[in-house]
């Protein structure tokens, strides 16, 4: 009996030892508590722009204020970057209100604010960017092509932003080029504070029908950030510019100009957006004329890196050459790929 009863307390400590060792247990979780008394709990994953991102079971990517969070918690260490190059690695906790960072290093626990924290496992130097494409084919009474292709890329790093962009159109009716014309931009921003910048920006365009060879504006300004998150983004510019045309039948010109722009971003959904770049090149010499140039798109999320946009290019140039119009006008629908 005894011998038994040995066997069965063995048998039962090696089930207890088996449920220990390979059984699922409760996953581990990082918790939010905000202001208002709602709980999340997942994962976090990064935070930039005043907004932390947090996965849950039931969904992902979700953003949440950080001047709205009354508590935190992770299980697994984060990158924490504050202001100048100061960079912590470690699990954040709560406790009698105040935020704590326990560091990997084996160091002691650290209080901080999170208003100090600068971005959580995002590294100092983003790239972003889009590559789009658009077309229509059509034939029969009518043989019409046409094509859209561009692209845009940023570069954002602690104190800079490095920005480029260039578009290519194309289209032919009846075997006759209707439309060709490539613009190219550059532009170089250094942060003197995080929303005042110095800029450089260089601005290329060929168009056969606007009887340009390369139209080139090139010039210094400065800018000030007045957005910037994950939501929306506004910046204004202001500047002078060198402005020259060298055109193809017409008489070769250049100028000195002023240089306004606007640059904005908005999240309407989380599967809509609306962004516009308008820039303004008022002469200097000749009060009245100017050269304008907006470009606009509304982008619909498909997935997975995927987009339709949906863009609009408004031109204007007051006094252009004899036998040019003052307004072009581009509309195209394509696909586009986000990076």
């Amino acid at each position: 009996m005894r011998v038994f009863m040995g066997m069965e307390r063995l048998t039962f400590a090696w089930l207890a030892f088996f449920l220990l060792a390979f059984c699922p247990q409760g996953a581990a979780a990082d918790e939010i508590l905000l202001k208002n008394g709602d709980r999340l709990s997942g994962t976090v994953t990064e935070a930039k722009g005043g907004q932390l991102f947090i996965n849950t079971p039931y969904a992902s990517g979700i953003s949440v204020n950080i001047n709205e969070i009354a508590a935190i918690s992770t299980d697994n260490p984060l990158t924490l970057r504050f202001a100048g190059t100061d960079v912590i690695r470690g699990r954040l906790l709560t406790r009698d209100g105040q935020t704590l960072v326990v560091p990997e290093e084996g160091r002691g626990e650290l209080a901080i604010s999170l208003n100090q924290v600068r971005s959580i496992n995002v590294p100092d130097i983003l790239w972003s960017g889009n590559v789009f494409l658009g077309g229509a084919q059509q034939s029969g009474n009518t043989d019409r092509m046409s094509l859209t292709f561009g692209a845009d890329a940023v570069r954002r790093g602690l104190e800079d932003r490095f920005s480029l962009a260039f578009l290519y159109n194309y289209a032919e009716e009846d075997g006759e080029v209707t439309t060709r014309n490539a613009y190219g931009a550059m532009k170089y921003d250094y942060f003197f504070t995080p929303r005042f910048y110095g800029l450089l920006s260089v601005e290329l365009l060929n168009d056969k029908f606007k009887d340009l060879n390369l139209r080139a504006i090139v010039g210094p300004g400065v800018g000030y950030q007045i957005w910037e998150d994950a939501r929306k983004a506004l910046a204004l510019e202001a500047g002078i510019a060198y402005f020259s045309e060298d055109r193809r039948d017409g008489e070769d010109d250049s100028w000195f100009t002023a240089r306004l722009a606007a640059v904005f971003r908005y999240e309407l959904t989380s599967w809509l957006r609306f962004t516009d770049t308008l820039i303004l090149y008022p002469q200097l010499e000749s009060v009245g004329d100017y050269t304008l140039r907006n470009d606009a798109a509304l982008i619909t999320a498909l997935g997975s890196s995927w987009a339709l946009r949906l863009g609009n290019i408004w031109e204007r140039d007051s006094d252009p050459p004899s036998g040019i119009k003052k307004d072009d006008f581009k509309t195209s629908l394509a696909l586009q790929y986000s990076f």
